[in-house]
């Protein structure tokens, strides 16, 4: 085949945007002046082109006559030469019958005629190779047509096309989807270069090279590719993409920020997590690790180039444009957050982009059961903020995931704020918090952090408190806040084990109220400060709540409650610290009130319901973390301060029921494990608000009469001096044994 030094095809790439039809239902050719489009999409048929193309054309009788005639015209000519085949052969074998068996024999007048035919018919077999080898043999095509169907389907094509001018142009799209196999470039390709002189062929920037080839195959000689500027598309042109460049599309949206259903916002796509899960989450593609499924960074590049699908502004941050259109994946997303939720630790280790950890932390936040794996992804988050310089999603994401940060001063945030991230997460994550809030503008919130952090290190954090008031103008704030001098240690940071001596020892002397001890418990709380702040560096939360819990007993001990409320305080000031040790202070700091109301000279009720309310917060705080060991001795401490209150307060029957609830608990447990600790207390209390409820007290009673030999001289003391004062305001029945 040899084409006319006139045609040429122009290779056009990111101008996909440009085609005629609008959607799949939508013609798969069209006529415009001098030019016609054909856009193909995956599943167009050849019937349906061949439809789309016959009414384009309209009706000609003169199209209509040749497509019928020259089928009709094949088939009679085909017929008679098989007949005159026939006849001549049987002519010709009566003829040579005659010349081998008859001889001699008259000539007549049929035998020449029978001769005449013998030697057209041997001419003719004698001329056929030639005739079908000649050039443009239409014979040989007419007949080659009659039995092979692309020739018919070629044919059919070349005659449609027949009625248009060579010189109109002709537009080709997406036509880079399908392979050399495929009837679009078989058959429509090859009848097109055939016919015009000029074919645009508009395709994706990762197809030239195979495009170049196919048409060199067709001895096209005039090939120019023309790499255009990234075009803005006039509309949907979801429609042209395989089922393949769907798929990739439906995972490009689980891999953004569309889960995140924010409005007015750039919907922001993660690469990492795009790859991540076409590695992983394709049933087939697990196992395959190392290989990247094949399309993966050309999908990537034509969603840029040629569909217009994503744009790139900043460094890793890779958005949606106006010109996607998003799908409903509902169910897809549950699925895909089931599998990250399993695969959380491998997605941190793996990803190095802020908004992939974004979308990871808003997939598996709701089904997540251990917290601590939630706090991991937004530590991650943080930190590859602060690396990658994104300081603008702090102002657009953090403060609806976190909120906003707490004041630490203030003891009646501290339920509202329990479950607060900023109490969760790392001292290292704060302090880069601090410096992103400062970059965003956020000083009085980078200011709470450092309040917040302050007992850890005042030195560092007041100098920071004091920058920051300085950047709000705030001058004579800033000064202020600044110490008097700094509090210079000399010493290197001690060792755990150090600490943890005299934490020890002086814990010991004022857990057990050992007043021959007492001096030699505060000379190590003593020894236990110099070391705590005799270093410049950070110190560790544990060991200054020790030491402030520790404080708070030894004032407790000497009667100085609002001291050892003081100190209680500075233990819950203490960050990162878990419900474990925040529980504990509660339920110590409630006693201290406890002491503080029934010590006092006047009867003020607002002590002992702040008792009764931390008291409430502490065993919950325990009850979080599912501490059995000390929880009888936390749940007897509650019952008391609710007792304390009931003893000169006005009968409140929820109350006294509260109490049974908390006792029985209390004992049950102790049961469960065998232990007696504080098993006394509980049993009086318990029987102190089954008396008020008139409820039975005959079990309860035998079981502390059987008890008391158990106690200790502490706890017999303390159990005796409860049921007098009951006894007293005549609220409770008489026990015989406690009364001798």
């Amino acid at each position: 085949m040899i084409l006319s030094s006139q045609n040429s095809c122009n290779i056009y790439t990111s101008k996909l945007c440009e085609t005629k039809r609008k959607s799949k239902s939508d013609k798969i050719i069209s006529k415009e002046q001098n030019e016609i489009h054909i856009t193909f999409c995956e599943g167009d048929s050849l019937e349906t082109f061949e439809n789309d193309l016959n009414e384009l054309r309209g009706n000609s009788f003169l199209y209509f006559f040749k497509k019928r005639f020259s089928t009709a015209f094949i088939s009679i000519i085909s017929v008679l030469v098989i007949m005159f085949a026939l006849i001549s052969a049987s002519i010709y074998e009566d003829l040579l019958k005659k010349v081998i068996f008859s001889l001699p024999f008259d000539w007549q007048i049929n035998d020449t005629v029978s001769l005449s035919f013998v030697l057209i018919f041997f001419f003719g077999l004698m001329m056929m190779p030639s005739l079908l080898d000649a050039e443009g043999n239409e014979f040989k095509n007419n007949l080659s047509s009659w039995f092979n169907k692309d020739i018919r389907k070629l044919k059919r094509l070349k005659l449609g096309f027949s009625i248009y001018d060579k010189k109109t142009i002709i537009n080709l799209y997406n036509f880079d989807l399908e392979d050399e196999e495929h009837w679009i470039n078989r058959l429509l390709l090859k009848t097109l270069i055939n016919r015009f002189y000029t074919i645009n062929l508009f395709i994706r920037n990762d197809q030239i090279k195979s495009i170049e080839k196919k048409l060199e195959a067709f001895d096209v000689l005039n090939i120019e590719v023309i790499k255009t500027k990234k075009q803005t598309n006039k509309g949907d042109i979801s429609f042209i993409l395989s089922s393949k460049e769907q798929k990739l599309f439906s995972l490009m949206q689980l891999s953004s920020t569309k889960l995140l259903n924010t409005q007015n916002k750039s919907v922001f796509i993660s690469l990492e997590l795009f790859e991540y899960c076409g590695r992983n989450f394709f049933e087939d593609q697990k196992g395959s690790k190392e290989q990247l499924i094949s399309g993966f960074q050309n999908f990537i590049n034509r969603s840029f180039d040629d569909f217009n699908f994503i744009s790139q502004e900043k460094s890793q941050q890779i958005y949606f444009t106006k010109q996607s259109n998003f799908k409903d994946l509902e169910d897809e997303e549950k699925r895909l957050s089931y599998y990250l939720r399993n695969h959380i630790e491998d997605c941190i280790s793996y990803f190095d982009n802020p908004i992939s950890l974004l979308i990871l932390y808003y997939y598996v936040k709701d089904i997540v059961l251990d917290e601590k794996r939630t706090i991991s992804i937004l530590e991650k988050f943080i930190e590859t903020i602060d690396k990658k310089q994104q300081y603008e999603l702090i102002e657009d994401y953090w403060f609806n995931i976190a909120g906003e940060m707490f004041d630490s001063s203030s003891l009646e945030s501290f339920e509202k704020t329990n479950s607060s991230f900023y109490r969760k997460l790392s001292i290292e994550a704060l302090n880069k918090l601090v410096f992103l809030f400062e970059r965003n503008g956020y000083y009085q919130q980078a200011v709470l952090i450092c309040k917040y952090l302050y007992e850890i290190n005042p030195n560092k954090y007041s100098v920071t408190i004091c920058s920051l008031h300085e950047r709000m103008g705030q001058f004579e704030k800033a000064y202020d806040s600044l110490p008097l001098k700094l509090n210079l240690g000399k010493n290197s940071k001690p060792s755990d084990t150090e600490i943890r001596y005299f934490q020890r020892k002086a814990w010991i002397v004022v857990s057990q109220r050992k007043d021959e001890l007492k001096e030699e418990g505060l000379k190590a709380l003593e020894n236990l400060k110099e070391l705590i702040f005799s270093h410049n560096d950070d110190n560790e939360p544990l060991w200054l709540w020790h030491y402030y819990n520790i404080k708070a007993n030894y004032a407790e001990w000497n009667e100085d409650y609002d001291l050892s409320i003081e100190n209680f305080k500075k233990c819950l000031a203490i960050p990162t610290l878990g419900a474990f040790e925040y529980g504990a202070t509660f339920v110590n700091m409630a006693i201290s009130y406890r002491f503080k109301y029934l010590t006092s000279s006047t009867q003020n009720f607002d002590i002992i319901d702040k008792s009764i309310s931390i008291g409430k917060l502490g065993v919950f705080l325990k009850q979080s973390v599912g501490d059995r060991d000390e929880m009888p001795i936390v749940l007897h401490n509650q019952a008391l301060n609710i007792l304390s209150k009931m003893l000169n307060s006005n009968e409140d029957e929820k109350l006294y029921k509260e109490v049974v609830t908390i006792t029985n608990e209390a004992i049950f447990i102790l049961d469960k494990t065998n232990s007696i600790k504080r098993l006394g207390m509980l049993l009086i209390e318990n029987y102190i608000a089954k008396c008020f409820l008139q409820e039975d007290t005959s079990a309860i009673s035998i079981r502390l009469k059987n008890h008391l030999s158990f106690l200790d001289e502490n706890e017999t003391k303390q159990l005796n001096s409860l049921y007098k004062e009951f006894i007293k305001v005549d609220k409770i029945a008489r026990l015989d044994y406690l009364d001798n």
